[in-house]
């Protein structure tokens, strides 16, 4: 299963863990010192939205701070003539209209 937005494009990203050692000079020492960088991957908060349109269970794998899209187009798609598509057409023409 990817971990990708439909809506937004949002994908994992390579980030970097910094390890340090040594006391704060805030604290009375004489600073943080770096001894070491480790890779890691920030992945996008995805959830899955369902949603009925046109009498149709459409699922999205949306990132958290997109899931207010998936609402707008469905309240797009109420002037839309979707009758008669299947759940995957209708998908389709939904995340057209972005």
């Amino acid at each position: 299963m990817s971990k990708i937005c439909e809506i937004s494009g949002k994908r994992p990203t390579v980030a970097y863990s910094i390890i340090t050692r040594g006391k704060a000079k805030r604290e009375g020492g004489v600073g943080k010192k770096v001894t070491g960088y480790t890779k890691r991957w920030q992945e996008p908060n995805i959830r899955k939205v369902t949603v009925q349109v046109s009498g149709q269970a459409i699922t999205f794998r949306v990132a958290t701070s997109h899931m207010h899209k998936v609402y707008e187009l469905v309240e797009r798609a109420k002037g839309m003539k979707l009758e008669g598509l299947t759940a995957k057409q209708i998908k389709a023409r939904l995340l057209s209209l972005l």
